[in-house]
């Protein structure tokens, strides 16, 4: 792994004053598509994209792989609005969405700690795709080569497989769900003045990171799976900074059989994660055989060591959540990190959604998901951490001592590159 880190923009600027906005639930009665990364959430943005008849509009973090940009650019070439808000933080994702705006794409620079003028969230963090106001994705990933890695069969399973993180997302037909993320995206970008020439442009990065490759495909791997509801299905948006502590610790109490989670980090002694620990710690008073079960990320290096270990020691002596036993690290033989944000309860409610356990992600920062309850979405996902969980470490790692790789050892082969928004604290 390269030791020189490139410094990201910072997240700790002061806000302008945000009024929270009213975030209703909603019945829908059309498709849903549950998908997941690596296996699968390429294919289903591909054929939903190359399906749009009139208008794509994208609320995203970290835009970085170049075929989502020619998967837009062939959007265009039909005759497809493409408006697109993003979390500028680097030169390279700068001169891409520069790119697409030369070409016609409606750019906005997302209104956040990166943008020079107008700052409302500490991040605009959300990954969210309205399509022809009719479908709405809402998902864990970025549109990096890790969160989307161009695995073009759904589920990966023939052809040359891509490694990258572990991500999920639920694809949704219902126009009046598409139209209220459609409303959140264009009142967020309504606070900019889009014009390209004035964006912040960041210091050129000088280095660039990189890290071993996942040396085999998991042992499983998932296809998109379609579910034709059979009657209306509420669908709860969950919002930051709007409603996501109103709405998640309580379904965190209430739980009374299990709670899978799979998130990057959790920051257990942050005030609001408090929050959802003691949520968490409620329910398992209720009822006392409530299986708690927890996958993270990995750690990025052995500078994090020390503050995960304090972590980990305070899960354990706060909420008797144990390393093994209830708490596991995805496995980096098989992924290159656990990007997912997802929590299943009593194995028939499922929150996907793009909010990290800090702070900042659930009170800060703009992010964005859905929480349902429906057996068949949550058997689905549920196989997925299964796996996750049965594959994962069940100790902390060890690590090498970081170099600065040289090309003739980047030649040997053997080496990804890794996006910096897919690591750091948001």
């Amino acid at each position: 792994m390269a030791i020189a880190t490139p410094e990201m923009v910072p997240r700790n600027c002061r806000l302008e004053g945000y009024e929270k906005r009213e975030v209703p639930s909603f019945e829908v009665d059309g498709q849903i598509v549950a998908y997941a990364s690596p296996d699968s959430t390429f294919a289903v943005t591909k054929r939903m994209i190359e399906a749009a008849e009139h208008s794509v509009l994208i609320g995203i973090y970290d835009f970085t792989a170049p075929y989502m940009e020619d998967l837009l650019l062939g959007a265009m070439a039909r005759g497809v609005k493409v408006s697109l808000m993003l979390d500028i933080d680097g030169k390279g994702e700068s001169e891409l969405f520069d790119r697409l705006v030369q070409m016609g794409v409606r750019g906005v620079s997302a209104p956040s700690c990166a943008n020079s003028s107008v700052r409302v969230f500490t991040s605009s963090h959300e990954k969210v795709i309205v399509i022809d106001g009719e479908w709405v994705l809402v998902q864990s990933g970025n549109y990096s080569t890790n969160s989307i890695p161009m695995n073009v069969e759904d589920g990966a399973r023939a052809g040359r497989f891509r490694p990258g993180n572990r991500d999920t997302g639920l694809a949704i037909q219902s126009e009046k769900l598409a139209s209220f993320f459609a409303d959140v995206l264009e009142s967020d970008m309504a606070l900019v003045d889009a014009v390209p020439e004035m964006l912040r442009r960041p210091v050129e990065d000088e280095f660039f990171l990189v890290e071993r490759a996942p040396t085999r495909r998991p042992a499983n791997l998932f296809p998109s799976e379609t579910f034709n509801l059979e009657g209306p299905l509420s669908v709860q948006p969950v919002l930051s900074p709007d409603n996501y502590m109103d709405v998640i610790p309580d379904l965190l109490a209430k739980a009374e059989k299990s709670i899978l989670i799979e998130q990057q980090y959790i920051r257990s002694t942050q005030t609001n994660v408090t929050r959802l620990m003691q949520a968490i710690a409620k329910a398992k008073e209720v009822s006392p055989e409530l299986e708690i079960r927890i996958v993270l990320g990995k750690i990025f290096d052995k500078e994090d060591l020390p503050k995960e270990q304090r972590n980990l020691d305070n899960l354990s002596k706060t909420y008797g959540l144990e390393l093994g036993e209830h708490i596991r690290f995805i496995n980096t033989d098989e992924f290159v990190h656990c990007h997912n944000k997802m929590i299943i309860v009593d194995g028939k409610s499922v929150l996907i959604s793009s909010q990290n356990w800090s702070d900042a992600a659930v009170s800060k920062n703009r992010e964005a998901g859905v929480w349902l309850t429906h057996e068949a979405i949550a058997t689905y996902f549920t196989r997925i951490f299964e796996n996750d969980w049965e594959s994962g470490f069940r100790t902390l790692p060890d690590f090498a001592e970081p170099e600065v790789m040289t090309p003739e050892a980047l030649g040997a082969g053997g080496f990804i590159r890794v996006d910096r928004g897919d690591y750091e604290e948001v």
